[in-house]
């Protein structure tokens, strides 16, 4: 398969191909509303008793064109602008909701949620995202989506028939499949067509309403009503409107058909089980109720969805998705095409009973995969991206009960966050929490002075994956207590007077992946910026890395990392009084806008600072990983701090 940024590259490619497809058919659009408006002029000439109408309008009115232009093109660049603009400020949340989806709590006891969050917060901690919120559709077929244009804000929502009807390994490839669209630009692709596609819609809106119109201009002295010129209007814009949704679902179809082979093919490669996203599949074709999703706003987030949400699994040739058996038959070369009925109720009861003997187990009984760790500079520029199941799992089980107990709670999960930003100092630790008191609220504060021995002894290793595993309860803040907490979040990092490389990736990771939920977000730039652009700051971000390892000759080491992008460098490791914390964040910054093709260099060349001593610590961890964050280049864990990789 084709790696991150090799993915990351494809999507723009189709982003391209997107914007291509709408300015083709909002020409087409612009030419059938010229259309509907000139034969409606032509028919209000007519019932106006101009029986020379022909001759007073022709075909071709050059500034009715220009007019009908204009105002077509305002209401479909404003609806766009419009829904667009209220995509990326409600991110995923916004497309969940939208489609009638329900936040599910964080410490829900409920076995069929309790096993999705679980698999989800499995999926993202061995991927090395942020771990989404989930929200649950009311709907009998099975079915899911992830929505969101970055890791930060993207959700993952399933229907009731998908928790009811799938077991754990069905379920987990349809997952594994929605977190692959999360990892490969999917979403944000399909969040830009969400939003350039609403436009379109509104052109058959506008003749909805024209039909539907009660008051307008009397046609006659003795009569009022809906003028024929306007009822004519009215309709041929609904089929101009009309045309438009054909080219919308056939827009959908050229950009999304191949990305969902894509994503079968990478949930297999993450849970290596094909039987388990194959078995999913089998189950949508033998459900009455199919993968069917029955809500008004369906139709136009149908090519967000795992199945077919028009049909019922039986995809026509301009749907969204491939047919459901060649999907199947791809996955499980000895499928022959049969689709035994299911008993909804009987299997919902057995699946229920699974879910409930899975949660008693003990979590240590769990099978665990063997993970692979990263011995090559080459080896972790391939992990990013991927799903290192075995690794997370074995982390999961080393977290004490208390504290995944504590993480799924959006009380007490702040506790934890302050936990994690105590000075080792006793003296500090004591302003720290001088101060802290006065600012936190009571009941958070007495979980800070229970909990705290606990962080206090956590391994190293472990501090992301529980910061991770946090980001669900912290998005169900309300708007005060976030304000708040990020205020308590700055006071702590600020007591010593000096910011550490632990409390700089916390801080960052942090409130990056909140932000999106409370505040207004700044659409990213889309700059493509190429070496030359980003070589400064790429020095520094490196620098930093060199002195953080145990280096015998760091100039060099320097040397050879940078040549992963520059080739040869003659510049000198910049001074380390030049590396500041803030120089290091306008530097992560900036590399962000650099074309994928460059960010998989500065990933390399920053892996091959990492391991060129053989050994890599947590602080080198920690730096790594804030890099491939702040570059959305997702990157899972790959080996226990001080065994090197």
């Amino acid at each position: 398969m084709v790696d991150f940024f090799g993915q990351q590259e494809q999507a723009r490619r189709q982003t391209s191909r997107l914007v291509m497809l709408f300015a083709v058919a909002v020409v087409l659009i612009v030419l059938a509303v010229y259309l509907a408006v000139t034969a409606g002029l032509f028919i209000a000439q007519f019932f106006q008793g101009q029986q020379q109408f022909f001759s007073v309008y022709t075909l071709w009115n050059p500034m009715l064109f220009v007019w009908v232009s204009g105002l077509t093109l305002l209401l479909i660049g404003g609806g766009s602008w419009y829904r667009l603009h209220s995509l990326k400020q409600g991110g995923g949340r916004a497309v969940a909701e939208l489609l009638g989806g329900t936040r599910i709590p964080s410490a829900t006891s409920d076995p069929l949620l309790r096993r999705l969050l679980n698999i989800i917060a499995e999926m993202a901690i061995a991927s090395g995202v942020p771990v989404p919120p989930a929200y649950l559709l009311e709907q009998s077929g099975i079915n899911a989506f992830a929505a969101g244009f970055a890791p930060g804000d993207s959700v993952i929502a399933v229907t009731r028939g998908a928790l009811d009807l799938l077991d754990r390994d069905q379920l987990q490839g349809v997952i594994a499949h929605e977190f692959s669209h999360i990892l490969n630009g999917d979403t944000r692709l399909k969040m830009r067509l969400m939003g350039l596609l609403f436009g379109v819609t509104l052109i058959s809106d506008a003749g909805i309403m024209l039909l539907s119109s009660r008051r307008t201009i009397a046609y006659s002295s003795r009569e009022r009503g809906t003028h024929p010129a306007v009822l004519a209007i009215g309709f041929l814009l609904f089929l101009a409107g009309t045309i438009g949704a054909v080219f919308a679902d056939l827009i959908k179809r050229a950009v999304s058909r191949q990305r969902e082979f894509l994503a079968d093919a990478a949930a297999v490669q993450f849970t290596r089980n094909p039987a388990g996203i194959a078995g999913a599949l089998k189950l949508i074709g033998g459900c009455q109720s199919g993968s069917r999703v029955v809500h008004p706003a369906a139709q136009q987030a149908s090519h967000f969805f795992f199945g077919d949400a028009m049909k019922n699994g039986q995809a026509q040739w301009w749907a969204t998705h491939p047919p459901l058996t060649e999907r199947i038959r791809r996955l499980d070369p000895t499928f022959r095409g049969v689709l035994p009925p299911v008993d909804a109720v009987e299997r919902s009861r057995v699946i229920r009973e699974l879910a409930v003997s899975e949660l008693a187990m003990p979590e240590q009984a769990m099978p665990v995969q063997p993970s692979q760790k990263a011995t090559t500079r080459s080896e972790a520029i391939a992990s990013v991206g991927q799903i290192e199941s075995g690794r997370a799992s074995g982390l999961l089980v080393r977290l004490p009960e208390r504290l995944r107990h504590f993480a799924r709670d959006p009380f007490t999960a702040r506790a934890i966050v302050y936990a994690m930003l105590l000075d080792e100092d006793t003296g500090l630790r004591r302003q720290q929490l001088d101060a802290l008191q006065v600012k936190a609220d009571a009941d958070v504060f007495s979980e800070l002075l229970d909990i705290q021995p606990l962080i206090a002894g956590l391994d190293p290793d472990l501090r992301i994956p529980l910061l991770e595993l946090l980001m669900p309860a912290l998005k169900e803040l309300s708007g005060m207590q976030y304000r708040i907490f990020r205020g308590n979040v700055k006071l702590l990092i600020k007591a010593n007077e000096q910011l550490s490389m632990r409390e700089y990736m916390l801080h960052r990771m942090l409130l990056r992946h909140l932000a999106p939920a409370f505040e207004a977000v700044q659409p990213a730039a889309n700059k493509q910026l190429g070496v030359e652009a980003v070589v400064a700051d790429l020095g520094v971000v490196v620098a930093m890395l060199v002195r953080l390892g145990r280096h015998v000759q760091p100039a060099k080491i320097y040397r050879q990392a940078m040549e992963q992008v520059a080739g040869a460098v003659e510049e000198p490791m910049p001074r380390a009084d030049l590396c500041t914390m803030a120089r290091l964040d306008a530097s992560l910054n900036h590399l962000r806008d650099a074309a994928p093709s460059i960010q998989q260099q500065v990933v390399a060349s920053c892996a091959a600072a990492v391991i060129a001593d053989g050994h890599v610590s947590v602080r080198e961890t920690e730096m790594l990983r804030a890099v491939c964050d702040a570059l959305e280049c997702p990157m899972p864990p790959l080996a226990e701090a001080g065994l090197g990789f």
